[in-house]
């Protein structure tokens, strides 16, 4: 995905998806301390521009109509590349990304553990295919 998004539209976007269902800009304002009803406005003029957010209807706000919002991209989406952003700034190339992730796994031994680790061997092997597919020329070696 890789669009960035500033602190404010990110705190607009966590709002949203914490939401569950649509809001009109009054709605963010009242959630967000820091915001007027105009910088929320701007905001998700800019979050439609980066099509990270959509007008998904009208709903009446005192004897006004407004539109109402909802995110285009899941919080999972969004919140990895943010990871990737502040790991690929703050950690050094030299660091391999075997031994970053490894020191972020649980050390429980647990039936969470146990799955959370499936789900990270099934994201491996389909990143290897991924890889495969896209070049020929890479080779798996045999240890």
């Amino acid at each position: 995905m890789k669009t960035s998004l500033t602190k404010r539209e990110l705190t607009v976007m966590r709002i949203l998806w914490d939401a569950k269902e649509p809001l009109i800009a009054s709605e963010i304002a009242k959630r967000d301390n820091n915001a007027s009803i105009f910088s929320i406005q701007r905001l998700l003029k800019n979050l439609i521009e980066k099509n990270m957010v959509e007008v998904s209807g009208i709903a009446y706000n005192k004897k006004a109509v407004a539109r109402t919002f909802k995110p285009l991209v899941s919080a999972e989406d969004i919140e990895i590349d943010v990871i990737q952003d502040m790991v690929n700034n703050l950690v050094s190339r030299n660091i391999a990304a075997s031994h970053l992730i490894a020191s972020l796994l649980p050390e429980d031994n647990d039936q969470k553990t146990l799955e959370e680790l499936s789900n990270l061997e099934k994201l491996i092997q389909e990143r290897k295919a991924q890889i495969l597919n896209n070049n020929p020329n890479c080779k798996l070696k045999n240890k």
